[in-house]
């Protein structure tokens, strides 16, 4: 019998069984992606914590919620396109349960819409002090003043995202794409071979010419 390492392989291996976190317990190797995983082949190693699915590939998981897995037992966690969703007070204590889970030296790989691009900048409404207030592309409704039914709830720049990352446990910091504080596109090399991003200049035509960040990309390593 062939050796199976990830818990990916060990469900699909012995059944189509929904997945549960006691599953992943004795797993030597556990990818954990917030959200519905896509359906693409970059992103097959994954198991999902989604609020929706609950099957192989998913456990239904709310990602403000504490994960019931031991400490330091996690290789990879992925979050693309999700916090923003989600109340900014919330996130340091949900990154700071991510990095309880991961191993040392494991990698948190953060992305967020990046509103220092022009494509978020230029659909967003703005209140009268020229302050974001809804991202019609971000899903969701604008109703009496507040973004309801699941939109974007906060608008990522660096700088916020900066303060929000310096609250938590992580000290390893690198962001790879990002728009600074004087708007000048920072595009870093970004191994997609961690951990694939959809939104990035080298996947998304709408930020190809010219070459610009469409993304926030910032990876976090724990010690």
């Amino acid at each position: 019998m062939r050796k199976l390492n990830s818990i990916i392989d060990r469900i699909s291996y012995f059944s189509f069984k929904k997945i549960k976190f006691e599953d992943l317990l004795e797993a030597e190797n556990i990818y954990l992606y917030a959200g519905d995983v896509p359906r693409r082949k970059e992103y097959e190693k994954y198991i999902g914590l989604s609020l929706n699915q609950w099957n192989r590939r998913h456990i239904k998981h709310d990602v403000t919620k504490k994960y019931p897995l031991k400490d330091n037992c996690v290789n990879l966690f992925q979050s693309e396109d999700v916090f923003e969703h989600i109340y900014i007070e919330e996130i340091p204590a949900i990154i700071n349960e991510i990095y309880r889970v991961l191993k040392p030296k494991g990698i948190f790989r953060l992305s967020l819409p990046d509103y220092g691009c022009d494509i978020f900048h230029q659909r967003t409404i703005r209140d009268e002090e020229g302050k974001f207030q809804f991202d019609p592309g971000g899903g969701g409704k604008f109703v009496d003043g507040k973004v309801v039914g699941g939109g974007h709830v906060w608008f990522p720049t660096y700088e916020i995202v900066k303060g929000i990352l310096e609250k938590t446990d992580f000290k390893n910091i690198n962001f790879l794409h990002y728009y600074n504080e004087l708007a000048e596109g920072i595009t870093k090399n970004i191994d997609y071979s961690i951990a694939y991003v959809i939104r990035t200049p080298d996947h998304d035509a709408r930020v190809q010419n010219p070459y610009r960040p469409m993304s926030i990309v910032v990876d976090c390593i724990k010690k």
